[in-house]
């Protein structure tokens, strides 16, 4: 289970890369703690499967191995665009290629 610290709905999606969104208001997150980030959509998506099977660091952030999140590639069926569903399944350490813009915060 998880806590929905936010959402956003994505616009001018494309049928293959990244899809990214910001947040209305910056979400304030700790560091060495685990977040997932998720989307709901009614029809497809892109997805690699095996991609997270290693980790993968960028900067000061840092997406767990398959091994070591206890499952990556996470989805679910059912929920709505608006209620959504907290993914708990996996598959095959997939990449859905949904994301979230990360901006650090300077030290004062």
């Amino acid at each position: 289970t998880g806590t929905k610290l936010a959402s956003a709905t994505f616009t001018n999606t494309t049928a293959s890369g990244w899809q990214t969104v910001n947040f209305t208001t910056p979400v304030t997150i700790a560091a060495n703690t685990t977040y997932v980030a998720s989307y709901h959509t009614t029809g497809t998506y892109v997805a690699t499967d095996g991609f997270f099977t290693n980790g993968v660091s960028n900067g000061p952030l840092s997406a767990l191995s398959s091994a070591a999140a206890g499952g990556n590639g996470v989805y679910s069926y059912g929920g709505s665009a608006t209620t959504g569903l907290f993914p708990t399944s996996t598959f095959d350490s997939a990449n859905y290629y949904a994301d979230v813009v990360f901006r650090p915060q300077l030290a004062a």
